[in-house]
């Protein structure tokens, strides 16, 4: 390995342009809550909000009200700006969402009263009379995420009177000064003693100068990985613990804080705030006492290096950005699976970083022998063709429009009939944030046995043959987060009908948070594989098909909004049937699925989160593509 890996780096001085760079920030996200909001308590089984109820989207404040105050599930979509007066109540069982960047609401807040299992996301709250949200009276199982909070009256987010299993994540605060409260009062303990456990993730807390929050009576409150700046005005702080409450605070980045931690707060009595791994730059000393429950006692969870903490936050929270099953630093699905003598895939981690700006030094790069990360700078033109990327590569575009054109990416050996891996098939290869454009044959190939290939957050069109092929054999592989555009011919899985013996046994591979925008076929058409999970896509005037699973495939098809498709989903497109397992996909003007047989269980592999599927399209077309990781 060591021979290999300076063969990689040889390229370093034979004129390739070279940088040793960190990879660009994660942005993590995710599918359902962590924290408090995830725990089975009080008859809840975590927070789920409106998943399985009707998808809505309000055209006017009074239908807004009449939504989120109805009993059943309901999803309740936010495409426009709703001005509310006062305190709007919100039922149990609800999602109010926001879509894309144009969800808003104005002039009044959201009160969660007494009920449970409510999520908040991807919304912008400004000038709310009052508090932007309440959460009060016994409330539980809500979660706050990925929301944009300023300028409420009050407080941004209060939690108080008894709530419980509460998160929030995500969001961003900003020119608030009492920005969130837990407990209502010192005098309040016989209502909130034993509850207020509430979970601070990844929120970036921006100039807001108090009550970050400010907290009463809990055990525990648990502030980790939170994003603090600029928080220097008189009276001003960050965390605050008071009457007795134990607040955990870990892993945070305080930047310019003058209190970034205070145990006693104005006349309360004192309360309890263990800190420890956390951050503080140009700010004063924090404050500690006392000892507090451990969280793990509720919930697992995964402390980000603190040092992380502002790229993250500032490229995560708040509205428009990606609130899906986020990237964490490796694939989901089958590329994640240890199979093959390959535990998972990592790409070229852990070997030389080159960046490249021409076609010579990207095709020497990408078929170096060893590991290695190639940073593509800017839109490289190739030659007719398609070029060889050899194991342990990692090929990633920098920003939103770099990437390869006229030819295309092959991840495998020559073909051949053998029907046995061989020793020497191309694995753990990642290809992602790239712009593929009018390749002249396949944009990304994928091949002869190959396995463990990730394939994602990319953005590509217009090629010749497929965009992105499967097939002869390969395996473990995951396709995420992709756009996919003017093109007809998609994504090929399995060769060709008479393939069979090649592929048979192979060919397992998870679609998921693509972007399948109005490309008429192959999204994916499916040979032989089984099973094939295809969850959480977005698809949109699909003219011909979605998915197309035959010649004794097995596809697994769940979680997925199909929009204006004529056919969703067939087992018969050519050839011999295949089987499709149909589950908890929307389906908004298009066609009837046709579905049927059996299929093997993707968890049998690996776990995984679904989304709600009435929050795909918003969740995919504000993540799917390049610039998004």
């Amino acid at each position: 390995m060591r021979t290999a890996t300076l063969a990689f780096a040889a390229l370093l001085v034979a004129g390739v342009t070279s940088v040793i760079t960190t990879p660009a920030a994660v942005i993590a996200a995710e599918a359902g809550p962590l924290g408090f909001a995830s725990v089975n308590a009080l008859g809840r089984d975590g927070t789920t909000g409106g998943a399985g109820g009707q998808v809505v989207t309000p055209t006017s404040a009074s239908q807004f009200r009449d939504y989120v105050e109805r009993a059943e599930p309901l999803v309740v979509q936010v495409d426009r700006t709703i001005a509310l007066s006062g305190m709007q109540d919100v039922a149990s069982n609800k999602t109010i969402v926001g879509v894309g960047t144009a969800g808003r609401i104005t002039g009044g807040g959201l009160d969660v009263d007494g009920t449970s299992n409510v999520i908040i996301r991807n919304l912008t709250f400004t000038g709310a009379s009052d508090d932007a949200v309440n959460i009060t009276d016994g409330a539980h199982h809500v979660w706050i995420d990925h929301n944009d909070l300023s300028g409420a009256h009050d407080g941004a987010l209060d939690v108080k009177r008894g709530s419980d299993y509460v998160t929030v994540s995500w969001n961003h605060f900003h020119d608030q000064r009492k920005n969130s409260l837990v407990g209502h009062s010192d005098g309040n303990g016989g209502q909130d003693r034993g509850k207020l456990r509430v979970t601070y993730h990844h929120n970036f807390f921006d100039g807001t100068a108090e009550r970050n929050p400010r907290v009463r009576f809990a055990d525990p409150a648990h502030v980790f990985n939170n994003y603090y700046l600029g928080i220097t005005g008189t009276d001003s702080y960050g965390v605050a613990t008071a009457m007795d409450a134990g607040v955990l605070v870990e892993g945070n980045h305080f930047d310019t804080v003058a209190s970034p931690t205070k145990v006693r707060v104005f006349e309360s009595d004192p309360g309890r705030l263990v800190q420890r791994n956390n951050v503080f730059v140009n700010s004063g000393a924090p404050e500690a006492a006392g000892t507090v429950t451990e969280p793990r006692q509720f919930y697992p969870y995964t402390v980000d290096d603190p040092n992380t903490v502002p790229a993250k936050v500032r490229a995560g929270a708040g509205v428009g950005k990606p609130v899906a099953t986020a990237l964490a630093d490796g694939p989901v699905g089958f590329a994640s699976v240890t199979a093959l003598g390959q535990s998972g895939t990592t790409g070229g981690a852990g070997g030389p970083e080159v960046t490249v700006s021409t076609a010579a030094d990207l095709i020497a790069a990408i078929k170096a022998d060893g590991p290695g990360v190639v940073r593509v700078q800017g839109l490289i033109t190739l030659a007719a063709g398609m070029y060889d990327v050899s194991s342990d590569k990692t090929v990633i575009g920098v920003g939103s429009g770099s990437g390869i054109t006229g030819g295309g990416l092959n991840i495998g050996l020559p073909v051949g009939d053998a029907t046995t891996p061989p020793a020497n098939a191309v694995h753990n290869v990642i290809i992602r944030n790239l712009v593929f454009r009018a390749a002249s044959d396949d944009s990304i190939n994928v091949q002869m046995f190959s396995h463990h290939v990730w394939i994602d957050h990319n953005d590509l069109s217009a090629g010749k043959d497929g965009l992105i092929d499967v097939k002869r054999g390969s395996s473990y592989v995951t396709v995420s987060w992709n756009h996919t555009h003017h093109h007809t011919k998609n994504m090929l899985l399995g060769h060709d009908d008479g393939n069979a013996a090649q592929d048979t046994g192979h060919l397992r591979v998870t679609y998921h948070h693509n972007f399948f925008d109005r490309t008429p076929q192959r999204n994916p058409r499916t040979r032989f594989g089984n099973p094939v999970h295809v969850f959480n896509n977005y698809y949109v005037a699909n003219s011909d098909t979605g998915v197309a699973c035959q010649n004794r495939s097995g596809c697994w098809v769940e979680g997925n909004y199909f929009e204006d498709v004529e056919e969703p989903m067939t087992t018969s497109y050519s050839g011999p049937k295949g089987s499709i397992v149909e589950r908890d996909n929307v389906y908004v003007d298009s066609g009837e699925p046709v579905v049927g047989g059996t299929v093997e269980d993707p968890r049998a592999y690996y776990s995984y989160a679904l989304d709600p599927p009435a929050e795909v399209k918003a969740l995919v077309t504000a993540g799917a593509g390049t610039g998004r990781i």
